[in-house]
């Protein structure tokens, strides 16, 4: 599966090779499930092998927020989620997911060998994590829940290179992503398909015109 924040472009031989390098431990989660609370003691990185999690707060009045949503190949953990202080931060299990854990220090620290692809990785994840929060920054900082919407939208059509594409997300999930009210967000997308300049049904939704923000 093609991604905004790919881990690298190595083939599965040498993707072995890393691993046998950083050595990280595998864990299994279902759906729901706490993989990692991300705070000041915590000095643990992973990355999502297969299924979906979330990076979720909830604020003191209860309001939760999805901060960040990972695929296969999203790394997560310290040094790659912005967090702060405030409020707790877990990364949580989306559906059922495999994943791998390490030590962000030795995963940012080249190993004694100095592996090429070790430095590598290194490049590519500071890229790719300031790259995906840019991404939800653009959507964040648009004034409208239509302005949210099409720019998530149109960051999607241009990652699956598809004007049609499944989202990352649930609806529900979606409204918690971009942070506005669940119920005005279907009012909002009603529109848009009334509009003609969407077709959405559930997950799956093609844009039909240029989107102009």
């Amino acid at each position: 599966m093609k991604t905004l924040y790919p881990l690298i472009s190595l083939n599965q031989k040498e993707t072995q090779e890393l691993f046998d390098c950083i050595k990280p431990s595998e864990y299994v989660f279902a759906k729901g499930e706490e993989i990692m609370r991300l705070d000041e003691e915590n000095n643990m990185a992973g990355i999502i092998i297969s299924g979906r999690a979330y990076l979720v707060t909830t604020t003191f009045d209860g309001v939760r927020t999805i901060a960040d949503h990972y695929e296969p190949g999203c790394f997560f953990g310290k040094g790659f989620s912005l967090c702060t202080d405030l409020d707790p931060y877990i990364i949580r299990a989306a559906s059922s997911c495999r994943v791998y854990i390490m030590e962000y220090n030795k995963l940012m620290h080249c190993c004694d060998n100095r592996c090429e692809k070790h430095v590598r990785l290194i490049d590519s994840l500071i890229m790719s994590s300031m790259h995906h929060a840019q991404l939800h920054i653009e959507v964040l900082s648009r004034r409208t829940i239509r302005g949210k919407l099409l720019t998530f939208f149109r960051q999607m059509s241009k990652e699956k290179g598809s004007r049609t594409f499944e989202l990352p997300l649930s609806l529900s999930d979606l409204a918690d992503y971009i942070s506005v009210d669940r119920s005005a967000m279907m009012r909002e997308l009603k529109k848009l398909n009334d509009e003609k300049l969407i077709v959405s049904h559930a997950r799956k939704v093609s844009i039909l015109k240029d989107i102009i923000i």
